[in-house]
């Protein structure tokens, strides 16, 4: 097809298959978003290895941790969640790749928080769960930011992995501060009875999925709700965790 530039000249419009490229080179950029040498998986592997990685995490919780087994905090009060598979650091680079994600809208940043995720899961013995749930989101913040950072992120794991995802299995019923925001005391009373399910759940093995951990209060009140019905085995999945 052609078309007739200012000059009165013929000038031939882009090949489709030249638009499709650039529309996928945005969604899916093959440079490190970090230092813009060639990736294909949105982190090269000299920053991959730089990266603010938990070396002994606790095996449920997920926290920091130097010895065997659980940690002191699960030992006393055991969360609802058997598991966490939260591999790094709340910290630089990363926090700045949610950061975008969240409040600037760089949905691409999605794909590359959860490839860390599959590279981490990859490595895992534990068995692979049956579905994922991402955290939901209330609906008027939903509303406000126009998509769930947790939904998007769960999206490309499913994708990866072969696992299905129901991202309308559980809602916020319930408007709720920020976690971040709130002393570690009142993060629980804040997300207390915040979540419902819109339909029985029948399946044994779930993993959350939410794109930072805090103080695991909110995934703890949604695996507890997870768990009313009969889920047994719940893991929570996230490519960062907050120190506490």
């Amino acid at each position: 097809m052609t078309v007739r530039s200012v000059d009165g000249q013929p000038k031939r419009m882009p090949r489709i298959d030249h638009c499709v490229k650039i529309v996928l080179d945005a969604l899916y950029p093959s440079r490190c978003f970090l230092c813009s040498k060639p990736a294909k998986s949105g982190i090269c592997p000299a920053c991959l290895s730089g990266l603010d990685r938990i070396d002994s995490p606790c095996p449920r919780c997920g926290i920091s941790y130097s010895g065997a087994g659980q940690c002191g905090s699960c030992q006393v009060k055991t969360p609802r969640y058997e598991l966490t598979v939260a591999p790094f650091r709340y910290s630089p680079p990363l926090s700045g790749l949610v950061h975008q994600l969240k409040y600037h809208r760089k949905i691409t940043c999605a794909r590359i928080l959860a490839k860390l995720l599959v590279n981490e899961i990859a490595q895992s013995p534990e068995p692979r769960p049956q579905l994922l749930v991402p955290v939901p989101l209330h609906w008027s913040r939903l509303l406000w930011r126009g998509f769930n950072q947790s939904v998007e992120i769960a999206r490309h794991l499913s994708k990866d992995l072969q696992i299905p995802v129901d991202r309308t299995l559980a809602r916020r019923i319930r408007k709720t501060s920020a976690q971040a925001t709130l002393p570690i005391r009142q993060r629980k009373r804040n997300v207390k009875d915040c979540f419902d399910l819109r339909r029985p759940l029948h399946l044994r093995s779930i993993a959350l999925v939410d794109d930072v951990i805090t103080s695991g209060e909110t995934v703890n009140q949604l695996a507890a709700t997870l768990k009313q019905p009969g889920a047994t085995l719940i893991q929570v999945w996230a490519p960062l965790r907050a120190d506490l």
